[in-house]
Formats: C-alpha cells, sequence, structure tokens
C-alpha cells in the first residue's frame, strides 16, 4: 500500500514537470507571430461633400494572426485651419480593445464646413497598440480625402469706383464711392476697410478717417464704402493710385485678407488730355475663362477715343502675340477704323486660332494703335491684353474584354487599360465600379498622368445571381484648371452555374493509344495552350489599343 502511495505521487511530479517544461520550450523554439496594422491602401480615397456631417470610415488590416490590443487610432492635425474636418470631441482620437485578424473599421464622426475648398487632402494616421508580449509598437500612414464643394467660397471684391464726373478736379474736395460686393455663397463679417497711398501734394482725406467697418454683408450682398479725397492744386493730370485692404472673416471665424489698387483718374489745372486724343483697349472679350488650343474663337476689342473734344481718323491696330501662338482665321492681324469720336467707342471682333500644340498658360497680345488727328499729327499708342489657353485633355480606354459567360459567385477579374492620348497631363484620376454584382477594388485613385502614358488597373467582380448582370467602370478626372471630364464604360455578363453544367471529359472524346496514359498527356498540353491563347490575346488587345493611341496623336 506504501508502494502504491508512492509511486502516484511520483507520477504526479512527472506530469507536473512536463505542464512546466514544455510549455516554456514550444514558447522559445516557436515565438508568437506579432501584430502587423497596414491603414488604408494605395486605391482607397474617400470623396465628401463641404457641409455635410459623417462618418470617416478608416480601414484597417491585420496580416498577422496575432490581435493587436489596446489600439489607439489617431489623425494628425498639424494645422486646424487646413484640415478639411471638424469634430465635436477635443480631438480626432478613437479606440479599439483589439484588431484581430482581418480587416475592420475605424470610425470617426466628422463634419465638413461649408468653407472648406475643394481639393485633395492628406491626413496622416497614426495606430498605437500592445503586441503579444504586451510592449507598445506604433504605426503611421497618409491617406487622401477628397473634398467638393459647390459653394462659392467668400471673396470681398470692389467692383467700381463711382464718383461725379469722369475726373477729379485739382483743388476740390469729391466723395469717392467704393462699390463692394460679396462674391460668395457665404455671409461675411466683420469687414475692415483700409485706404491708402496719400500724399500731401496729391491726393489726400478731408476730415476722415481712412479705416471704415462694416458689420455684416449676406451673399452676393452690395454695399458701398465713401471716402471725401482732396485733389491739391498742384497736382497734374494723371492716374494716381490708392491701395486698398479688406479684412474679414465668414460665418466659421475664417479670416481673409485681401489688397487691391484702385485709380484714380485726376484733371489737373495743366491739362491738356481734352485736346490731345489717346486710344486704349477699354474692354475685351474672347467668349469665356479660357479658349481651347487648336480651336478658333472670336476676340472682341472695345476701342475707347478718351479725348473730350478731338475725332481721331485713319486708325490702324496691329496685333501680334507671343511666340505666335495665336494666327488669325478669314482675317488678318490688322483691324482698320475710318474714325472714332471724341468720347467714342467702338467693337471689333476678330477670329484667332491658337496652336494645337501650345501649352496651358496665359499668353499675351500686343496691339499697337497708329491714328491721326483733325489736323493730320501722329499719334502712336500700345496695349496689351491677356488670354489663357488651354489644352484639351483625352483619356482613352479600350472596351474591356469580359469572358462570354461566368460562373455563379466565381470571382472574375477584368483587366482594364487606360491612355493619356491627350496633349495636356490627366489630373485626379479616379476609376469608380458600380454594378448589381459583388465588386473588389471597386474605387481607385490613380492620381496624375501624363502625355502619352499609359496604365492598367484589374477590378474582381462576384456575380451573386445567374443571369444578364449590367455595370459601368467610370473614370473621373480634370484638366490643368480643374474642368471636371468623365468616361463610362459598361460591363455585360452572363451568369450562369457551373455546378448545373453536365460533365464534359475531353480525355473520353479520345481514342486510346497502347502503352500511352493520355491524361498525364493530354493535361499538360491543354494548360500550355490556354496559357499561350489568353496571354497571346492580351498581347494583341494592348498592342492594337496603343497602336489607335499613337494613330490618334500623330
Amino acid at each position: 500500500m506504501k508502494d502504491k502511495q508512492i509511486l502516484i505521487l511520483l507520477l504526479i511530479c512527472i506530469f507536473t514537470f512536463n505542464a512546466i517544461l514544455y510549455p516554456r520550450v514550444s514558447s522559445a523554439q516557436n515565438p508568437l507571430e506579432q501584430p502587423n496594422i497596414l491603414i488604408g491602401n494605395d486605391r482607397w480615397m474617400p470623396e465628401f461633400q463641404a457641409g455635410e456631417e459623417t462618418s470617416l470610415d478608416i480601414p484597417l488590416e491585420n496580416t498577422s494572426s496575432t490581435p493587436a490590443r489596446n489600439a489607439k487610432i489617431s489623425l494628425v492635425v498639424d494645422d486646424l485651419n487646413k484640415f478639411p474636418f471638424n469634430t465635436d470631441k477635443m480631438s480626432f482620437v478613437t479606440h479599439v480593445y483589439s484588431i484581430s485578424r482581418g480587416s475592420s473599421m475605424a470610425s470617426f464622426k466628422v463634419s465638413i464646413p461649408p468653407n472648406v475648398k475643394p481639393g485633395l487632402y492628406p491626413i496622416t494616421v497614426n495606430v498605437d497598440y500592445l503586441t503579444a508580449g504586451s510592449a507598445s509598437n506604433h504605426v503611421s500612414s497618409t491617406i487622401y480625402v477628397k473634398i467638393v464643394n459647390p459653394l462659392k467660397q467668400p471673396v470681398l471684391k470692389c467692383t467700381e469706383i463711382k464718383y461725379e464726373g469722369e475726373k477729379l478736379p485739382a483743388g476740390q474736395i469729391t466723395p469717392v464711392n467704393f462699390k463692394l460686393i460679396n462674391d460668395g455663397d457665404l455671409p461675411l463679417k466683420e469687414i475692415e476697410l483700409l485706404l491708402s497711398g496719400f500724399t500731401e501734394n496729391g491726393l489726400s482725406l478731408d476730415k476722415g478717417s481712412n479705416a471704415q467697418f462694416i458689420p455684416k454683408m449676406a451673399a452676393n450682398e452690395t454695399r458701398l464704402a465713401s471716402f471725401n479725397i482732396y485733389v491739391d492744386q498742384s497736382t497734374k493730370s494723371g492716374s494716381y493710385t490708392l491701395d486698398l485692404a479688406m479684412k474679414y472673416k465668414d460665418a466659421y471665424d475664417q479670416e481673409y485678407t485681401k489688397e487691391s489698387k484702385v485709380f484714380i483718374p485726376v484733371a489737373g489745372k495743366d491739362s491738356l488730355e481734352g485736346i490731345t486724343p489717346r486710344i486704349i483697349i477699354e474692354a475685351y472679350d474672347y467668349g469665356g475663362g479660357h479658349v481651347l488650343a487648336g480651336e478658333v474663337f472670336p476676340l472682341t476689342l472695345t476701342f475707347y477715343n478718351t479725348s473730350q473734344e478731338s475725332v481721331v481718323r485713319n486708325i490702324k491696330v496691329s496685333l501680334n502675340s507671343d511666340t505666335q501662338v495665336f494666327s488669325p482665321v478669314g482675317n488678318s492681324n490688322t483691324i482698320y477704323l475710318s474714325d472714332l469720336d471724341a468720347q467714342g467707342r467702338i467693337n471689333k471682333t476678330i477670329m484667332l486660332k491658337p496652336k494645337e500644340k501650345a501649352e496651358s498658360q496665359t499668353y499675351n497680345i500686343s496691339a499697337e494703335i497708329d491714328f491721326q488727328d483733325s489736323k493730320g499729327n501722329k499719334y502712336t499708342e500700345k496695349e496689351l491684353i491677356s488670354i489663357p489657353v488651354n489644352q484639351t485633355v483625352r483619356l482613352f480606354v479600350p472596351e474591356i474584354s469580359i469572358p462570354a459567360e461566368v460562373g455563379l459567385q466565381k470571382p472574375v477579374t477584368l483587366p482594364i487599360d487606360y491612355y493619356n492620348a491627350g496633349r495636356a497631363i490627366i489630373h485626379n484620376l479616379v476609376i469608380h465600379t458600380e454594378g448589381n454584382f459583388e465588386i473588389r477594388d471597386g474605387e481607385q485613385f490613380i492620381g496624375n498622368l501624363d502625355v502619352g502614358k499609359n496604365d492598367y488597373c484589374d477590378i474582381t467582380v462576384i456575380p451573386q445571381e445567374e443571369g444578364a448582370l449590367a455595370g459601368k467602370v467610370i473614370f473621373e478626372y480634370e484638366d490643368d484648371i480643374g474642368t471636371p471630364y468623365r468616361v463610362v464604360k459598361s460591363i455585360n455578363l452572363h451568369v450562369v452555374n457551373l455546378e448545373d453544367a453536365p460533365p464534359f471529359d475531353l480525355l473520353d472524346q479520345m481514342p486510346e493509344q497502347e502503352g500511352f496514359d493520355r491524361k498525364k498527356g493530354i493535361i499538360p498540353g491543354i494548360i500550355t495552350l490556354v496559357m499561350l491563347t489568353v496571354g497571346l490575346f492580351v498581347y494583341r488587345k494592348r498592342k492594337l489599343a496603343k497602336k489607335e493611341v499613337d494613330f490618334e496623336n500623330e
């Protein structure tokens, strides 16, 4: 009996020793894998609209089998004025108890103020967590969000200067009204105006402050700010410059400053402008905010005779552009006017065409104006106007190659090629995929695509029902000045249930040969034939698309 008790005690000691020893050995030989956290991905880019309240959902992926514990996810805000989001919390921080293997999401409740400028915003995301051994670890990555804003941002403009007569007379005090307009869709407040540039022997203020305050202005509202300006008796005729500084805030306390120069014409005691003629280009119009390279456009010029007494005659206007980027179409580069009355105006239109390969930028056109007064005296004036030219962007996308039949609930990868077939850089290219099927990588941000460059992407779709399924791939991008463009390609799938299809054995259709294992011989041949066919098809498709783009660029 005593020996039996000793044996039982010995067995208990052995099992206890093994339980303590072997886990330590196993742990030493097979250390735990550490968490590996990925933030977002290269193709993921959310889009929000200014003025909305939404959730910023940031994808996280743990590629390790070991969870990351006590994770703190935070957004880095270096400059709150340049950060597109607001939150009702003290900071942009959220906590997750555990990030297990696979994909998860970190969500932030945010609002986008209506005064946020549209564009792409980089945001740094930090993730701090504990590893399997309770050690602290940190990963960081930059994501990009796109903000669209249909609202016109706050802009305070001085659009007109009003006073009695055409010029301020020397030796007199003249009330001068500055017409201000809130050229935006948001109200303004705390508007401060400061007029400077005065001199003792020129223009000065008469008994008043050079600063004015306007409490608020509604969107598109117009106000007048009046200053009494005195012109010294010794001031000579001419145009004098004053500086107008404007400081204001929007409804969200964002502060703006703007400075502009205003020109005040003065009629001095020695003025001879009433009898000395001068022709200027008072205004010009080219039909919009810019002209397109290679396309004909009308240029309308308004000529004005500044003289109050003299009629001018025999007027010849010669137009020349930088590097001869503009060519006349259906007319020459010369305009002739027989006469122009004192204080008279006349409009003339000519047709011009920019070079097809002109770069996207603003070009100058110089006008040399030769004319004579009533006594036959000859004069020459030179004027300068500017016209912005924009290159047309063109994204070429060949038809998407789609199998004749796809299997139900079977992933199908669709390769998509695209080319910059224009003469300007494609900006902010984004590819969206829509359809009544499951989509992977359906939102991809590409960025810029240089002239003549090509690229491709893969989109995976998984049909969840049989029959005909439809979708589309949408390409959205911008040109050099932010004009949006859109290309749409259709996806049409014929989905069948491959599990219901009758079995087909190619090997059964072939005669047997003595001493030959047909299964071992035919399977490698079939695989090789399929790979060669697919490779040849993709090569020919991309080669033909590239030739088509090269042909169109010639």
